[in-house]
Order: structure tokens, then sequence, then C-alpha cells
């Protein structure tokens, strides 16, 4: 279980710094329209663009893909069957996680920037 935490934590600060940069750079670059998470949560949930932060944004976003990420690796480390069970499980947990997370972040920013 020790184990599990540190590679959990360990998988999620280096996905989270990898997402976190190309994020970064990218919107340093003004190409916020080949963010696909950016033009995702902008279109589902009819977002203000001019009133958006998009690096607190982008950081959201980096945090909720290196828990997706990190959460379902571990799980899928921990089960002891073939590795096509364990593919299959990996899909079906992270197509959950993503729906979920990115639904309630969602409606987080559409609380704070949606257009009225």
């Amino acid at each position: 279980m020790g184990f599990s935490f540190i590679m959990f934590t360990l998988i999620f600060i280096v996905v989270y710094f990898v997402c976190y940069f190309i994020f970064d750079d990218m919107l340093k670059k003004e190409k916020y329209t080949k963010l696909t998470s950016l033009v995702l949560l902008t279109n589902k949930f009819n977002l203000d663009k001019k009133k958006m932060d998009y690096k607190s944004t982008m950081n959201g976003v980096a945090i909720i893909n290196a828990f997706i990420i990190s959460f379902t690796f571990t799980v899928i480390d921990l089960i002891p069957v073939i590795i096509t069970l364990k593919l299959v499980i990996g899909f079906i947990i992270m197509i959950i996680l993503m729906f979920g997370l990115y639904f309630s972040y969602g409606r987080k920013l559409q609380k704070k920037w949606g257009k009225k």
C-alpha cells in the first residue's frame, strides 16, 4: 500500500509538470485553439473567453490529467489479472474519471466565467 502511494505521487508529479509545461508553452505562443481541453470546456460550458484566466484554467486541467493518469496506473498496477483485462479496466476507469472530473471542473468554471 505504501509503495502504491509513492508510485501514485511520483506519477502525479511527473505528469502534472509535463502537462503544465506543455500548456504553458502553448499559452505563451497564444495557441489557445490548439488546446483541446480548453476548447472543449469553453464550448461545452459556454464560458466567456474575455473573462477567463487561461493560465489558472490550464493549471486545473493539468491537475485533472495528472490525477486521471496516476490513479488509473496505480489501480491497474494493483490488479493481478492478465494484461488484456487490465487494459479494458484501465480504459473504463479513464473514461469515467474524464467525464466526471471534466464535468465537475466545467461546472465550477461556468459559475465563475460563464456567459449570463
